[in-house]
């Protein structure tokens, strides 16, 4: 029977090595049993930091051989154990797209990337060149052969990471958290490909995801992992129903779900729905029809002044253009939103605020200083930027003095700074990692780590890009949180996202970039209201805003779950 299953779990057991000397190890999983069928389409959900990237490892032989560890039980895919399998040889039937493509990308040239591992396959030069053009027209980055990857902006590297794998058309494919950072025309690549590879080539895909959305649409079964065990396993409509144990567990649920959920529960006559198109037929008119929201131009001083900014990458084939005289006012105290497509100049632009890049033309002005003339560090006690890779800003053997370096360069006492870390480490749950290096965390907690870190500092302006990529929803509702506070104490902040449902619920304006410019300034409101323009800009309008206007109800402000659930109740 197990030669007819694409993956075979019994009783599966794994723990890593102690986090510290004479420490305990660190169990993941006690128990999981799992079968997966050739060609099904399988979602693998759960909080941070509950095994799901183990597991992907696991699946392709890298742990506990590349990570550490023990490993009971018998571990089955396409046919091979896995425990009697070495990496090279499981790579011919499991692809692993990592969560962060930096720990996939190291060639000198995107082609290279992808020719690289076809190489190892010793394929013939012209089926190389054939599939290397067919890979880059799957993943839109065609044009872009002779770029170096880390010349893309993170969206891009993230599908070309998938593109190196898809590209030896492997079996199985295990893809950790493949939609983050893509921009919604990613997204659709990415699921019409994952689609084709099922329908023409009966490739089996496990796919570990934090968006419930696509999830709900996309899946034929969704497991979900929690204590070591499997907690649900079922089809997306069938799991999704039990909204509260998920949200217990800090597994996201989609947007409509919780809504529909919330109603329910507080006696509104309407079934659980999946999907938009379900909630507009489902649900009756609103009770309360919103205010217009307020449009209110701040006339505080500016934390950021930026002047006909203009930048280019050099390189030695051409020259890559970033920015064009973008020119943009934040007051003191404003909470905005950077969006754009993958590629449209977004985090070039936030490199600007900290002193990283300086502008070639044009100028940057933080409360008042002009960027060429302050030095980093300097800038760092005025901004603070949360990258969107955590690697590119961890560099401490701990979660602690991570956390405590960038307090002792303000300059403060040894038992201030004690008091700043340790404020940090429990108010993002972290204090049960404050000794263990931040390198063996998974990459959501790496993602606190780095955000905590910056917390600490209590900069004036924050500058947060994707800062919710690998985060559970319990840690992203914990991160939106403090983001609402510190915006309420005043503090000025730039996010920077693709999760238009977080702009919603937090931003006072939005500013869309692309192509390097400027091309919209204004309210989320009007913004989600502009259906037009958010394809030509490759946006989309988040499900609870397509509801209200399928049910042509004004959106409240905040748009959140509770605001939208409030019109009914």
């Amino acid at each position: 029977m197990n030669d007819r299953l694409a993956v075979v779990l019994r009783d599966l057991a794994f723990a890593y090595p102690p986090l510290r000397h004479n420490g305990d190890p660190v169990e993941v999983y006690q128990g999981l049993s799992v079968q997966i069928l050739p060609g099904e389409r399988i979602a693998l959900l759960g909080a941070t930091g509950v095994g799901k990237t183990t597991l992907a490892y696991i699946l392709a032989a890298l742990a506990p051989r590349m990570t550490g560890g023990t490993l009971h039980g018998l571990v089955h895919v396409n046919g091979r154990d896995v425990s009697q399998t070495s990496p090279a040889d499981m790579s011919a039937d499991v692809g692993l797209v990592f969560q962060s493509p930096d720990q996939q990308l190291f060639n000198m040239t995107v082609a290279d990337e992808i020719a690289f591992g076809l190489e190892g396959l010793a394929l013939p030069p012209e089926e190389i060149e054939c599939r290397i053009a067919q890979t880059l027209a799957d993943v839109g980055l065609q044009g872009m052969e002779e770029r170096a990857p880390w010349q893309l902006s993170g969206g891009q590297q993230k599908r070309l990471a998938i593109g190196v794998v898809l590209a030896m058309r492997p079996p199985i494919l295990v893809l950790d958290e493949p939609l983050s950072g893509l921009d919604p025309a990613g997204r659709q690549t990415v699921m019409a490909l994952l689609d084709r590879l099922r329908s023409q080539h009966g490739v089996t895909i496990v796919l570990i995801e934090q968006h419930a959305d696509f999830v709900a649409r996309w899946a034929d079964r969704v497991l979900v992992v929690a204590d070591g065990r499997l907690l649900l396993d079922g089809r997306p409509r069938d799991v999704f129903a039990h909204t509260a144990l998920l949200e217990t567990h800090g597994v996201p649920v989609p947007h409509i779900v919780a809504l529909t959920a919330r109603l329910r529960a507080e006696g509104v006559d309407v079934p659980l729905c999946l999907h938009v198109e379900e909630a507009a037929q489902a649900l009756p008119a609103p009770r309360y029809v919103p205010d217009a929201p307020s449009n209110k131009t701040r006339t505080a001083p500016p934390a950021i002044e930026i002047e006909q900014v203009s930048f280019t990458y050099e390189r030695e084939t051409s020259p890559v253009p970033a920015l064009h005289e973008v020119s943009l006012r934040v007051p003191q105290g404003q909470f905005v939103a950077l969006v754009g497509a993958n590629g449209s100049g977004k985090s070039t632009l936030a490199r600007h605020l900290n002193g990283l890049l300086r502008p070639q033309q044009g100028h940057v002005r933080i409360l008042g200083h002009d960027t060429r003339t302050q030095t980093v560090p300097v800038l760092a006690r005025m901004v603070g930027y949360v990258f969107q890779n955590p690697d590119h800003q961890i560099f401490a053997p701990t979660v602690r003095e991570e956390i405590a370096f960038g307090v002792r360069n303000l300059g403060m006492s040894e038992p201030h700074v004690s008091r700043r870390v340790d404020e940090a480490l429990h108010r993002f749950g972290l204090h049960v990692y404050a000794d263990a290096p931040p390198a063996v965390l998974g990459y959501g907690i790496r993602r606190l780590v780095t955000i905590a870190a910056v917390w600490a500092m209590r900069p004036p302006i924050w500058v947060l890009d994707e800062p919710t990529t690998g985060l559970d929803a319990r840690y992203t509702a914990l991160l939106a949180d403090h983001m609402r506070r510190l915006h309420a104490e005043g503090h000025t902040i730039l996010l920077i996202t693709h999760d238009m449902a977080l702009v919603g619920a937090l931003a006072e304006r939005v500013v869309v970039m692309q192509a390097g410019h400027v091309v919209a300034d204004t309210t989320p409101c009007d913004l989600f209201a502009n259906q037009t323009g958010l394809t030509a800009w490759g946006l989309e309008v988040p499900p609870l805003a397509r509801l209200l206007a399928a049910k042509h109800v004004p959106l409240p402000t905040p748009l959140t779950v509770e605001a939208v659930a409030a019109l009914w109740l």
